[in-house]
C-alpha cells in the first residue's frame, strides 16, 4: 500500500497540467525549455525564465486541445511525412555549434540522445501539421480577402510598409593626422631615455608613475590589464601580440605617441600588460598639412585619377571598401555628406578623431516607395494569416470551454 502511494505521489509530482483525459508532464515542459534555450531567436521572445515557462505550458495545452479536436475530425499525419523536416531541424540546431562534437556534448549535457531529439521534433512537427490541417479544414474555405481590403490596407499603411530606404556602397581612404618629423624625433628621444632607465634596473611601476603620459594607467604603475585582439589600435596590437610574456618592448610609435610595453602574461587572443606612453603633440600646422594633402588627392580623383590606386598608396587603413549601408543609418558626419553625393563621386575631406577621410560612392540606390502591385500578394497573405489567427484564437477559447483544463 505504501509503495502504491509512493508511486502515485511521484507521478502526481511529475504532472504539470490536465487537458481532458490527457496530462502534460513536467518532463515535457523541461524538454521544450531545453530546446528553446539553445535557439537565440526564440530566446529574444522572453524577458525571464518564468515567462518562458508560462509560454511553453500554454503552447503544450493548446497543442493538446487542438489534437483532441483533430482526432474527433479524423485528421491524422503519417510519420513519413515529417521525416525530412525532422532532419532539417536537427541540422539547423547543429549549425549553432562550432563542431559536431560540441553538438553531441550539448545533447549529453541535456540528457538527450540524437534519437530522443528526433523524436521530440517528430512529435512537435506532427502535431503542428495536424493542427494546420485542422485549421485549414475548419476555416480556409470561410476566409475571403477581397481586393478592396488589400488596396485599403496598402493605402492606410504604405508609409510604414512600402518605403525602401536608400542604400549606398562606400569606399574610403584615411589620412591620419600625425606629428611633424621633428616632434616625432623629440618624442623618440624622450622615450629612449625612459627605456634606458628600465634597462638599468629601474622599477617599471615607479618609472611609469613618474614619466608615463597615459592618464588612465599612470596611477596604476602603467597597468593596462587584459587586452583582447581587436580592442585596441592596429599598430599597438601588432607589437604587443608579437611579444612573449616577460618581454620589455623597445619604444615604438602609434598615433598616440611612443609606447614602452611589458607583457606580463599571454593567451591565444589576449595579453596582460603595462605600458609607459610618451605623447607627441599634434599642432594646427599638422592638421592643415594633412588636410591639404587630402584636398590634393581629391582634386586628382575629380580629374580622372583612379580612387583605388591612390587609396592603396595613401590610405592608412588597408580596408578601403567599407561595405553597403542604408543612407539614413550612417553616423555623423558621414550621413550628411553621403546623402548629397552621386555615384562615382569623391567627397571633400571629412575630419574625424582618426584623421581626414575621403569617401567614394561606388553604388547608390535612391529611396523609393514600393507600388501596390509589388506588395499586393504579400498583403493578401498577411491579411489571410491575420484572419486565420483570429479564427485559431476563437477555436482555442471554445475548446477551453468544452474540454477540462487545469494547470497545476
Amino acid at each position: 500500500m505504501l509503495i502504491i502511494f509512493f508511486l502515485a505521489a511521484t507521478l502526481a509530482d511529475q504532472i504539470a497540467a490536465f487537458v481532458g483525459n490527457d496530462v502534460i508532464l513536467q518532463s515535457e515542459i523541461s524538454e521544450n525549455i531545453g530546446i528553446l534555450a539553445n535557439d537565440p531567436m526564440a530566446m529574444q521572445m522572453f524577458s525571464s525564465e518564468q515567462e518562458m515557462n508560462e509560454y511553453v505550458v500554454e503552447q503544450l495545452v493548446a497543442n493538446k486541445l487542438l489534437l483532441i479536436e483533430a482526432e474527433q475530425e479524423s485528421i491524422f499525419v503519417d510519420d513519413d511525412e515529417v521525416v525530412p523536416m525532422v532532419n532539417q531541424n536537427v541540422d539547423n540546431l547543429m549549425s549553432n555549434f562550432p563542431s559536431e562534437a560540441d553538438f553531441f556534448k550539448y545533447l549529453e549535457d541535456q540528457g538527450l540522445s540524437l534519437s530522443e531529439l528526433k523524436d521530440y521534433y517528430r512529435k512537435n512537427l506532427k502535431s503542428r501539421m495536424i493542427m494546420e490541417r485542422l485549421i485549414s479544414k475548419k476555416f480556409a474555405s470561410k476566409i475571403m480577402i477581397s481586393p478592396i481590403e488589400v488596396k485599403e490596407f496598402y493605402e492606410e499603411n504604405k508609409d510604414s510598409i512600402a518605403n525602401v530606404p536608400g542604400r549606398v556602397k562606400l569606399s574610403h581612404m584615411l589620412l591620419p593626422i600625425v606629428p611633424s618629423q621633428d616632434e616625432m624625433v623629440r618624442g623618440f628621444e624622450r622615450a629612449t631615455d625612459v627605456y634606458k632607465l628600465l634597462l638599468t634596473g629601474g622599477d617599471f611601476a615607479i618609472i611609469a608613475q613618474e614619466f608615463s603620459e597615459d592618464e588612465n594607467s599612470r596611477g596604476r604603475g602603467g597597468m593596462l590589464g587584459k587586452i583582447r585582439k581587436g580592442e585596441t589600435i592596429e599598430d599597438f596590437e601588432a607589437v604587443v601580440f608579437s611579444l612573449k610574456p616577460g618581454t620589455l618592448s623597445q619604444p615604438f610609435p602609434t598615433r598616440l605617441g611612443y609606447h614602452i610595453v611589458e607583457v606580463l602574461n599571454k593567451g591565444s587572443d589576449w595579453v596582460l600588460l603595462r605600458q609607459i606612453l610618451i605623447k607627441v603633440d599634434i599642432t594646427r600646422q599638422d592638421t592643415l598639412r594633412v588636410k591639404q594633402q587630402a584636398q590634393e588627392i581629391e582634386a586628382l580623383i575629380k580629374g580622372g585619377a583612379d580612387f583605388d590606386s591612390l587609396a592603396g598608396i595613401h590610405s592608412k587603413d588597408p580596408n578601403i571598401d567599407l561595405g553597403e549601408f542604408y543612407i539614413d543609418r550612417l553616423t555623423p558626419p558621414f550621413n550628411e555628406v553621403v546623402k548629397d553625393m552621386d555615384e562615382r563621386e569623391v567627397s571633400e575631406p571629412i575630419l574625424t578623431p582618426y584623421g581626414y577621410h575621403l569617401l567614394y560612392v561606388r553604388e547608390k540606390v535612391a529611396q523609393r516607395t514600393l507600388t501596390f502591385e509589388e506588395l499586393r500578394d504579400q498583403i493578401m497573405q498577411y491579411l489571410y494569416q491575420q484572419e486565420i489567427q483570429e479564427k485559431y484564437d476563437e477555436l482555442l477559447a471554445e475548446l477551453k470551454e468544452r474540454v477540462f483544463v487545469k494547470i497545476l
